[in-house]
């Protein structure tokens, strides 16, 4: 059965943690203990002495053990405030034993004796502070009884001066148990920040996961549903084409014809979005895979306006080209990098009125890199529509935009493609003024000039 850990549980697991990390505290106060018994060993009974060392060793031990039992508990989740609890009973019978010794100091101490056990007690509880007053009743059980029993004894010597350094020891008290109180509760309130941090940082993560999950069921879904649309769509454009040519024989209508023609043209439209629904989805769900070879980019981006030219001359847009000479031959797939560009191209020219103008330009960009921009005069979008565009399925809405066919799948799929290559997607645009989209790619995807001589005679033909 797995039980929920909660925030208090891990909270209280973060204070145990810190209260037992401190285990170096016992081996050293076992040996301040020895400096403590040589210091004494000329005044108090040497069998006295000898039992008090035996009897913190033991304890010394068994609180060593404590620490690894705590450990396998803690790698087992099973923290509990009974920890807490044996923490503070090791710690007090350790200030016991401390309290024993200073009670010895009226009967066998002198002068030097006091002054002694004064300093030790005073550094051995100021050191505490730094180890275990996350809890803070570990640390008053721990340094109450030495202190109070070192007072009582400081009272009871007969000189003056001594005797006023025990009721200072009273004040000491007050003050390292305020001390105690303040910094217990600022380690409080760390260790809770720390965990909600954590928790916080867990659920952002979950999140993250769920999201990601769910993102790519969906794209694997449609991907599948892609699939499972070509192989009919494949079948209606192979007897459409079929009876559009005639292949077997005269349809009997002219009318019967058009209809086919239609079917075919609707047919072949449905199959363009089904592709790049896939391509989308592949790439959402990270199975696109690149065929990256090195790239004439002054002759692709000619080839693609020559591509693009019918489409623009039946909507009456003028295309105009503006390739930099010499242009560096870039490591891309390149089929990928055409369809980026002509989807560009197309948006261009869907949203641009009868007589714009479109501009596709390649030139040098800073750092090294190569730019390739596609700039139309046409609607514009406003920032919040350059965000709807983005996303997937995301159309613009406007008078122009809606007599046009598509899905809103061209921006996404130039961004995902252009990731995929290192490079970056740039938009910029304003209602009524026209938009800018470039196609950024680094350094690194720059293979240096053409390969081929010609291939720039022929770039420049096409600029001509």
């Amino acid at each position: 059965m797995v039980t929920q850990v909660t925030r208090a549980d891990r909270i209280l697991a973060e204070k145990l943690r810190y209260l037992y990390r401190g285990n170096f505290a016992v081996p050293a106060n076992f040996i301040i203990g020895c400096v403590a018994v040589s210091l004494l060993w000329n005044r108090y009974p040497v069998p006295l002495l000898v039992g008090w060392v035996a009897a913190t060793l033991l304890l010394a031990i068994a609180r060593i053990l404590l620490y690894l039992r705590f450990r396998h508990a803690q790698s087992a989740g099973m923290c509990s405030t009974c920890w807490a609890w044996r923490f503070t009973i090791g710690a007090a019978l350790s200030g016991a034993m401390w309290a024993a010794l200073c009670l010895g100091l009226p009967a066998w101490g002198g002068t030097s004796e006091y002054v002694a056990m004064t300093m030790i007690v005073c550094g051995v509880s100021a050191g505490a502070l730094t180890t275990i007053v996350t809890y803070l009743p570990a640390y008053l059980w721990f340094a109450s009884p030495m202190i109070l029993a070192l007072a009582v004894s400081l009272l009871r010597n007969p000189e003056y001066d001594i005797a006023v350094t025990g009721w200072l020891m009273f004040l000491y008290l007050a003050v390292v148990g305020l001390a105690a109180k303040n910094l217990s509760r600022s380690a409080v309130a760390a260790i809770e920040l720390h965990v909600d941090n954590e928790i916080l940082a867990q659920s952002l993560e979950t999140t993250r996961i769920e999201r990601d999950a769910a993102r790519s069921e969906k794209w694997t879904t449609l991907s599948q549903l892609s699939h499972e649309l070509r192989t009919p769509l494949n079948a209606i454009l192979g007897f459409s084409e079929a009876m559009s040519g005639e292949y077997f024989g005269p349809l009997g209508s002219a009318r019967y014809k058009e209809y086919s023609d239609h079917v075919h043209a609707s047919g072949q439209h449905l199959m363009r979005l089904i592709d790049e629904l896939l391509d989308l989805s592949r790439g959402e769900s990270g199975r696109l895979e690149l065929k990256e070879v090195p790239v004439e980019l002054d002759i692709l981006l000619a080839s693609c306006l020559d591509m693009m030219q019918a489409e623009a001359d039946a909507a009456e847009i003028t295309l105009k080209r503006h390739l930099a000479p010499g242009l560096p031959l870039i490591k891309a797939d390149k089929t990928k990098l055409r369809q980026m560009v002509l989807n560009l191209l197309s948006n261009a020219i869907k949203f641009t009125p009868a007589g714009g103008e479109v501009a596709l330009a390649g030139f040098q960009a800073p750092g090294g890199g190569v730019a390739v921009t596609v700039q139309d005069n046409g609607i514009g979008m406003s920032p919040d529509d350059i965000k709807v565009a983005m996303q997937p399925f995301g159309r613009v809405a406007n008078p122009l935009n809606d007599a046009k066919p598509g899905m809103g799948l061209g921006l996404p799929m130039v961004k995902r493609l252009a990731e995929l290559h290192g490079a970056e997607l740039t938009i910029a645009s304003e209602s009524g003024c026209g938009t800018t989209c470039t196609l950024w790619f680094p350094a690194e995807r720059c293979l240096g000039e053409p390969a081929a001589p010609e291939g720039a005679v022929c770039a420049s033909a096409f600029a001509a």
